[in-house]
C-alpha cells in the first residue's frame, strides 16, 4: 500500500462525515486511487439465472452513466465467469474481466487486476464491490487492509443510505404515484386519474424519489421494482 494508506481510511474523520452518496463516493474513490485502482462499481446480488440491471443493480459506481449498460451485460455474459464465482463464493477474488468496455475483447494483459470483494449487509443482503485497474493482483496483507477498508465504509454506507431507503415507508398514495409513473403515465395523467393538482402528484413524486434515495424517476422505479413496491 502506498502512503496514503497509512491512515486507513475507516480511521479517517471522512468516515465520520459520510451522510450521502456524494460522500461514499469520494470514500470508495479515494481507496480506489490509494491502492492503485482506476475504477470501482459497487452491486448487489442478482439470483442465478437474473441478471445485472445498470439501473438496480449498480448502487455506486465510478463507471460512466452511459457505459453501464455495456458492463452490465459484460458481467452477466462474461465467459470468465465472474458472476458464477459470485454465487458460489463467500471470499474475494480476482479475475482478469476488464470493466473498460471499450476494449471491446481483446484478451485482458498480465498486470490487469479485477478484484471483487464480498460484503453483507445486516438484512442479510449481498452485495459485492468491484475494483479494476492496471496493477498486479494484491497480496495477503494488502488484500487484508482492502477489505477493511471497503467493509467499513459500506457499513455505514448500508447504516446511512440502504437501511434508510428500506425503513423509510411510502405512503399508500406515494405507491400508487410510483405504481402510475411506472406504467409510463405523466404527471398530468396521474393528476387526472387520481383526482389531484399536477402539483400534488408532482410533490408525491419528489417525496417517494427522497425516501428511496433515487437520483430520478428511472432510478426511482428500478429501486421500487428491486423492493417490491412495483411488480
Amino acid at each position: 500500500m502506498n502512503q496514503l494508506m497509512e491512515i486507513p481510511l475507516h480511521a479517517g474523520p471522512e468516515m465520520e462525515r459520510a451522510i450521502n452518496r456524494t460522500d461514499f463516493f469520494r470514500l470508495f474513490k479515494s481507496v480506489c486511487r490509494a491502492s492503485g485502482f482506476d475504477n470501482f462499481v459497487l452491486i448487489q446480488q442478482v439470483d442465478r439465472g437474473g441478471r445485472f440491471d445498470p439501473t438496480s443493480s449498480f448502487h455506486l459506481s465510478s463507471i460512466p452513466d452511459q457505459e453501464r449498460p455495456a458492463l452490465a451485460r459484460a458481467l452477466t455474459e462474461d465467459k470468465g465467469a465472474v458472476l458464477s464465482r459470485m454465487q458460489t463464493t463467500a471470499t474475494p477474488f480476482t479475475s482478469g474481466f476488464s470493466m473498460d468496455t471499450k476494449a471491446g475483447d481483446a484478451l485482458p494483459t498480465s498486470d490487469h487486476c479485477l478484484l471483487v470483494i464480498p460484503l453483507h449487509s445486516t438484512d442479510l443482503k449481498r452485495y459485492w464491490l468491484l475494483l479494476d485497474g492496471l496493477r498486479a493482483a494484491p497480496g495477503r496483507r494488502e488484500l487484508a487492509e482492502l477489505m477493511l477498508d471497503c467493509m467499513r465504509i459500506f457499513s455505514r454506507f448500508h447504516e446511512k443510505i440502504l437501511a434508510g431507503d428500506a425503513s423509510s415507508q411510502l405512503t399508500a398514495r406515494e405507491i400508487e404515484v410510483v405504481r402510475w409513473t411506472s406504467e409510463g403515465k405523466t404527471s398530468a395523467e396521474i393528476a387526472i386519474i387520481l383526482g389531484l393538482s399536477e402539483h400534488t402528484v408532482i410533490s408525491h413524486i419528489t417525496s417517494s424519489a427522497r425516501k428511496l434515495n433515487a437520483v430520478n424517476r428511472v432510478h426511482m422505479i428500478a429501486i421500487a421494482v428491486r423492493r417490491g413496491i412495483v411488480t
